[in-house]
């Protein structure tokens, strides 16, 4: 049995939806020689062509409610080691040599350090005083790398506590956010984040809708140029491909998400080749798709 796996969560049927693409396209760019898995809050059936994907069933304490999970994504961990990824994500390359990029015996994110400006309603500056930090991590918690070990135990630990608190952190009115709590607790632990050049990690909000995304050419091109309207100053300038695309919840059947999802299932489920899995999106998903949006306009 392996040591290291990736896994995802998800609840409800969209968020299935979801983490069945994301399978999915693991399996097209990976040999599966590393395990992945679907977490849930409850039992789910899964698609015959995913029969080779781990279940995992928390028990609700561990669950939570909302976005309460990550803090206990090393309890739900099947493995030593493991890489989770959020559910709304696409794989567009080999993500098996993750594991030799991270520290192997510190949890972490893809990110960088910050000491002052805001971010996550917090002010880095007065939030390193408070904790006692060199430095907060800046990150997107669509990704974390996780290891059960000592140190790792008490990074999540010490989030539960900071969680339990009566210190206010960001949230909205269903949920807490992961992101400025974790970021406390691996900067007191003073984990050294994998730095963010975009070649690993992307977020499909930062980018022009007309990028072209296809799952099976591989990962897309963008350009980080200064001046754009879209310009992220923490990474560097010029063209970046990641293998992991954060396509968001928010594009659940919609452009770009559905035609690669599509591909997908006509390639693995319905046993479909590339070539014809391709050419049925080009030639009637998509016309059909952007028909259908002609028409609801024209119809409000």
């Amino acid at each position: 049995m392996t040591d290291k796996c990736f896994f995802t969560y998800a609840t409800g049927k969209k968020y299935l939806d979801l983490a069945f693409a994301l399978a999915r396209s693991y399996k097209f760019h990976n040999n599966i020689a590393i395990p992945f898995y679907i977490a849930s809050k409850f039992d789910f059936d899964l698609p015959n062509d995913l029969a080779w994907v781990g279940k995992i069933i928390p028990p609700p304490e561990v669950s939570g409610n909302g976005l309460e999970f990550k803090l206990h994504l090393l309890e739900i961990s099947p493995t030593p080691v493991s890489v989770f990824i959020d559910a709304d994500t696409l794989i567009y390359d080999d993500i098996s040599l993750l594991f030799d990029k991270f520290n192997p015996i510190m949890p972490n994110v893809i990110g960088l350090k910050i000491t002052d400006g805001n971010w996550v309603d917090e002010d880095a500056a007065a939030a390193c005083a408070e904790f006692g930090l060199k430095y907060m991590i800046r990150y997107c918690g669509a990704l974390y790398y996780l290891v059960k070990n000592e140190t790792g135990y008490a990074v999540f630990n010490y989030a539960d506590s900071l969680y339990k608190s009566s210190r206010p952190f960001q949230r909205n009115e269903h949920t807490m956010y992961d992101e400025p709590i974790m970021s406390i607790a691996l900067s007191k632990f003073e984990a050294d984040p994998l730095p963010d050049d975009g070649n690993i990690w992307g977020d499909l909000v930062h980018f022009n809708d007309d990028t072209p995304l296809n799952v099976f050419k591989g990962p897309p091109m963008f350009n980080n140029s200064p001046g754009s309207y879209n310009f992220k100053f923490w990474l560097p300038a010029g063209e970046y491909q990641p293998m992991m695309l954060h396509v968001g919840s928010g594009n659940h059947n919609k452009n770009p998400w559905l035609f690669d999802d599509i591909r997908l299932k006509l390639h693995f489920k319905y046993h479909l080749s590339i070539t014809i899995a391709s050419l049925l999106v080009k030639l009637f998903v998509r016309p059909a798709y952007f028909f259908g949006r002609r028409l609801k306009r024209i119809l409000k």
